[in-house]
């Protein structure tokens, strides 16, 4: 199964179709020559117009949470991604796929500075969903963590797939069939695991922007956060240089996570990275910063 997103233009796809009618539809003319009557259904005209048609791609959002390094440890930070369903053959039950294509490794951040644990050759084999628990049962890989690493990889799991399915409220696990005390000998995974609280496991500020998009005016990025006094320092820079910086507030303050949203107006087309930053109140230290590159287009 391909889980990776493709890179052919939907164009391309289109235009090789219509290749392949024209040269069928040119074939039954020459094949057939003057002589031959054809009825409205096996026209040429008929064949290319049926073929012409190309596939709607279905297109889903699919949240997947990975790790990253922060002053406070290891966080999860989250990415939305579009996910072409029939690329991928997905089925219907999306929580399934999203554990699928994050535990599997074949879905890899799009930010470089975001990580999975999970690239290990643990797979997942079945998730059944009874009373609002999905019990997830893996088949595991190549297991070396650490207790917080250990914790944080539970973690992605878990909120990936709440996230996806929201009629899943906690996570029970078993190992190919079986319930087992222990993934890597420091967390008790017999137990049953909710979400816990997000100024726990979350990083926090994040852009909610997918690093390396494409933009167009005027620019407005958003992002959320779990900030001391709901402050988040941004800077904007083009080829390394400052273009603007400046500061916002998300809606609430932590423990709360709420949204943030920065209006950078009209910029001339090119390049950009956009920084946004947690600052410790004590001594102004960075508790995590957030980048995305972006190109402005238009």
């Amino acid at each position: 199964m391909n889980l990776t997103k493709s890179l052919e233009p939907r164009g391309a796809k289109f235009s090789f179709k219509m290749a392949i009618a024209l040269f069928a539809a040119f074939t039954l003319v020459a094949c057939g020559g003057s002589s031959q009557s054809s009825s409205p259904s096996d026209s040429p005209a008929t064949g290319i117009s049926e073929s012409a048609n190309p596939e709607v791609e279905e297109l889903e959002d699919y949240s997947f949470y990975f790790v990253s390094e922060t002053a406070q440890g290891f966080r999860l930070i989250r990415e939305v991604q579009q996910v072409s369903k029939a690329e991928n053959e997905l089925g219907d039950d999306k929580g399934l796929n999203s554990l699928t294509m994050l535990v599997d490794g074949q879905l890899p951040p799009f930010d470089g500075d975001h990580r999975t644990l999970w690239n290990n050759g643990t797979k997942v084999n079945s998730v059944t969903v009874a009373d609002g628990v999905a019990t997830v049962d893996l088949t595991l890989g190549r297991i070396s963590f650490g207790s917080e690493s250990e914790q944080r990889a539970i973690d992605q799991i878990v909120w990936t797939l709440t996230q996806n399915n929201p009629d899943v409220t906690a996570v029970k696990f078993t190992v190919d069939g079986s319930v087992s005390e222990s993934l890597a000998g420091h967390v008790d995974f017999a137990q049953t695991f909710a979400p816990a609280p997000s100024y726990e496991v979350m990083a926090s500020v994040w852009i909610d922007l997918l690093d390396r998009s494409d933009v167009k005016n005027p620019v407005s990025i958003s992002g959320s956060a779990c900030t001391f006094e709901a402050n988040v320092a941004w800077e904007l820079t083009q080829s390394g240089d400052v273009v603007t910086s400046g500061s916002t507030t998300a809606k609430m303050a932590c423990p709360d996570r709420s949204d943030w949203s920065i209006e950078l107006g009209d910029l001339a087309p090119g390049n950009y990275v956009l920084k946004v930053s947690d600052l410790s109140a004590q001594d102004g230290s960075v508790i995590f910063e957030d980048t995305k590159a972006f190109t402005v287009v238009s």
